[in-house]
């Protein structure tokens, strides 16, 4: 009697009831719930933050191009027409709320190139053309080199300095100086808001 009564109780300690494994199963799926909606909260603040990271990136790339197009302009006429030169700096409003540049750069030993932005339907463009010794873009079959910087744009504007403290919407005008004191460029982006960079020339 007492050896069956004992081989019974081992019996019974060495295995688990139906309950309790459920309970286990229960609480590791509760354990795989928390961790993996942990897991996807991280993924998606890096997502987020990436995003954010490269937005900034994106947007300061754009304004130290223009920044850096606009402190190597040089005074050489620009091409309008196939016989007609115009002022070496142009600029102001374009169909759309949008803004047109133009300009010729020179950096160190290169040659110049015709510089010329424009935002219209929302897009911030860039192209460029080379110039030849003449100060008139060199034909090409493959036309300009356009690239998209940015997109999609709300809203965009830019206005001029001239000498009197004054901010144009066009540029020259009847303005005798050949480029302006500084530029001001405002893009609005949608779901960003507005930013304004100014640059002001040597």
């Amino acid at each position: 009697m007492w050896r069956a009564s004992r081989t019974d109780r081992i019996g019974e300690q060495a295995g688990f009831t139906l309950i309790e494994v459920l309970v286990a199963l229960a609480v590791f799926a509760i354990a795989s719930v928390i961790a993996y909606r942990g897991l996807d909260a991280v993924a998606n603040t890096k997502s987020a933050l990436d995003r954010e990271i490269r937005f900034w990136r994106e947007l300061g790339l754009v304004f130290d191009r223009m920044e850096m197009d606009v402190g190597q302009s040089v005074p050489r006429p620009l091409q309008a027409a196939s016989t007609t030169l115009t002022a070496p700096f142009r600029g102001g409003s374009a169909a759309d709320n949008g803004f047109f540049l133009e300009l010729a750069r020179q950096d160190g030993s290169r040659p110049p190139v015709h510089v010329h932005y424009s935002c219209e339907q929302g897009e911030l463009k860039l192209a460029l053309v080379p110039l030849n010794a003449l100060a008139l873009p060199v034909e090409s079959t493959s036309g300009p080199q356009i690239t998209l910087l940015l997109h999609p744009i709300a809203h965009c504007e830019m206005a001029f300095l001239n000498s009197a403290n004054a901010w144009l919407s066009d540029w020259p005008g009847e303005q005798s100086a050949l480029r302006p004191r500084a530029i001001r460029v405002r893009l609005t982006l949608s779901g960003r808001g507005q930013f304004e960079r100014v640059f002001y020339l040597p």
